[in-house]
């Protein structure tokens, strides 16, 4: 994984199990969250709204950015798409991932959050 950091992974253990994950990372100008994942036989207990919460809690920085084949699911914690100023950086990163699994591009989402002080996004 790239620039993997220990201080910015989360994992969420079940009875001794690893039920899920997520990551953030600090791209110079930008934060992102970079990787979410639940198990398997773990999904559909809420673990993932966990892990996206903690890391927005964690992520010391009122913009985070993700791309994402999914929106629906993180429009819930208040991110939004977004079609321009994107972190070229951000974009570079997306081609790279769709082209080594082999997706279209078209599917992936930009989207970023803006934390309110002292108010939740989710």
């Amino acid at each position: 994984l790239e620039g993997l950091e220990h201080r910015k992974l989360y994992v969420y253990e079940h009875r001794g199990s690893l039920a899920g994950f997520g990551r953030y990372r600090n791209c110079g100008n930008y934060y992102e969250i970079a990787t979410v994942g639940v198990l398997e036989p773990f999904r559909g207990r809420g673990i993932g709204k966990t892990i996206v919460k903690q890391l927005i809690s964690i992520i010391p920085s009122n913009e985070i950015w993700l791309t994402t084949i999914i929106p629906e699911y993180f429009k819930k914690f208040g991110f939004k798409k977004i079609g321009h100023n994107i972190p070229a950086a951000l974009i570079l990163k997306n081609y790279r991932i769709c082209e080594k699994f082999n997706k279209p591009r078209e599917l992936s989402v930009f989207m970023k959050l803006e934390k309110q002080e002292g108010k939740k996004n989710f």
